[in-house]
């Protein structure tokens, strides 16, 4: 059973793995609480454990875009689309299981060199540097089979483009297009939950 603090409450959560859930509001608005409901309400719906690796989670409605360090921060948008909450969700979940795999994240990448010889670097393509567009096709894969576990192959794969059409244009259209490739490379290098 799982513990989600909010405040002086406390939430009983079946699905996510013993331990407490801190979900704090960086500014308190209305757009943050709207957005931890929404983080509760995908916790209570879904079965996560396999994808949990952090139980702080901020949410800045004045953040750029979220981010999973030094504490995971989600952006208070979009709290009424529950596939793309998750996705989000899920995105800076698996950066903290790759944050704890430097030797299996330098093997990958070393690999994925080899394959895609040039990647996009910077917004709407890529990611912010060369290593974080090679990180990223490694974490948006696993964000996919997460989501396919979670929603099922064909939504998942329409959440994933979606997400493709705005930003990670070049990751996520690749993510698509070599998933199985992509998820060899991962397993091969014991980076793959």
């Amino acid at each position: 059973m799982k513990l989600i603090k909010v405040g002086l409450l406390t939430f009983f959560i079946s699905q996510v793995a013993a331990a407490e859930v801190d979900v704090s509001l960086a500014n308190g608005t209305e757009k943050e609480e709207l957005k931890r409901e929404q983080i509760f309400r995908l916790i209570e719906q879904h079965d996560l454990k396999k994808w949990w690796f952090t139980d702080k989670i901020i949410i800045d409605e004045s953040a750029r875009s979220p981010f999973s360090h030094p504490v995971l921060t989600l952006k208070a948008s979009m709290p009424n689309n529950d596939h793309a909450g998750l996705s989000q969700l899920l995105h800076e979940q698996i950066h903290w299981f790759e944050d704890a795999r430097k030797e299996e994240v330098d093997n990958t990448v070393a690999e994925l060199r080899k394959i895609y010889t040039s990647v996009p670097v910077g917004f709407p393509a890529g990611a912010r540097s060369e290593f974080s567009t090679y990180l990223h096709l490694a974490v948006c894969l696993m964000e996919l089979d997460a989501l396919t576990h979670i929603l099922g192959k064909e939504k998942a794969e329409e959440v994933i483009a979606t997400n493709g059409k705005y930003f990670y244009k070049w990751i996520y259209k690749t993510v698509l297009q070599d998933q199985a490739q992509l998820r060899e490379i991962l397993k091969n290098n014991r980076l793959y939950i």
